[in-house]
């Protein structure tokens, strides 16, 4: 009967260690879940790492320490874009820019970083989603004169802070059409309507003539102004009545880019850029007209109309197309 007994305490403490032993496994499988998403991913961990780079530069009082921070910064992004598939990643942390092509073909990571004197030092990387080639183009100052009718190749570009990507059906506009803001110098800042396209190894070219002006055809428009105003140039859908084409053409319903007027405080100023202020509810537009941006003066911008509110029974103004034909408002 002892051994019995014996027997029978030893296998209820073995069968027992077994069950505490299987509880244990199942807490460990139903807790790794848990401890697996508390570990930050090595992407979370190196976007962490290049924040406060980024932060480390832009707060730095010395530019050599800036832009040396600035560097470090740049070369890591740059790694990180080209290893491993990132380039769904959100980079949400990042206070820089991070915009998509509406085809999602490719982003654009672009920074500036301001010196002491006032002038910025733009950055940009772009990398491409099919592929996952990635492009660091070379980093530019403010340029002293920003050309409208040069064309940028082999890693150089305009410069600035590009804001909106658009991308347009017509057969003459394929490509990218971008806006961008330069803040040139303390007394002025710019804004740039431009062109973008990839050469046959995918490399950028900035600026082609798709753009019909007042003074002819450009490979960009820039709209230079004073530092201290604020400058619209939007992409907005628009109905807009052309008086000097066909009758089939006159009716535009499209999305354009409108831009405010810019005029010198007084006629005394006239040339001087850090003179120029919107004129204040007159708007000036660029329709695409035949495949190309043609400029249209004097647009009334409306937004899209509010359900329920009646609209304005006002008649649109008729629009002309510049240069083909002068305009019935004068400038």
């Amino acid at each position: 009967m002892l051994r019995t007994g014996f027997r029978f305490r030893t296998d209820t403490r073995s069968t027992l260690a077994k069950m505490r032993a299987i509880i244990l496994v199942m807490l460990l499988l139903a807790l790794t879940p848990v401890l697996v998403a508390q570990q930050p991913s090595a992407a979370a961990k190196k976007e962490s790492e290049l924040r406060s780079l980024l932060e480390k530069s832009r707060t730095a009082k010395d530019d050599s320490l800036r832009l040396a921070l600035n560097k470090q910064f740049f070369e890591e992004l740059l790694m990180m874009l080209q290893t491993g598939n990132t380039f769904a990643h959100p980079f949400d942390s990042l206070n820089i820019g991070k915009i998509e092509a509406p085809d999602k073909s490719f982003r654009m990571f672009n920074w500036n970083i301001q010196q002491n004197n006032g002038k910025n030092i733009y950055y940009l990387i772009i990398k491409h989603s099919q592929s996952g080639h990635v492009t660091a183009l070379n980093p530019v100052e403010a340029r002293e004169v920003l050309s409208d009718t040069e064309i940028f190749r082999n890693g150089e570009w305009p410069g600035g802070l590009y804001y909106k990507i658009i991308q347009r059906k017509e057969a003459g506009l394929r490509g990218y059409t971008l806006l961008s803001w330069d803040g040139f110098s303390r007394r002025t800042s710019r804004k740039s309507i431009d062109f973008l396209e990839f050469d046959s190894e995918g490399m950028p070219v900035f600026g082609s003539p798709k753009f019909k002006t007042k003074e002819g055809i450009k490979n960009r428009v820039i709209s230079e102004y004073s530092s201290e105003a604020t400058f619209t140039q939007s992409y907005d859908r628009q109905k807009i009545t052309l008086y000097n084409v066909r009758k089939s053409q006159r009716k535009v319903d499209d999305e354009v880019i409108v831009l405010d007027r810019l005029v010198p405080l007084n006629e005394s100023l006239e040339g001087q850029r850090w003179a120029y202020v919107p004129a204040g509810n007159i708007y000036d537009a660029y329709v695409v007209f035949r495949n190309q941006w043609t400029f249209v003066e004097d647009i009334s911008p409306r937004n899209p109309a509010v359900p329920g509110k009646p609209s304005s029974s006002r008649k649109k103004p008729e629009q002309g197309l510049i240069p083909s034909g002068k305009s019935k408002v004068g400038r």
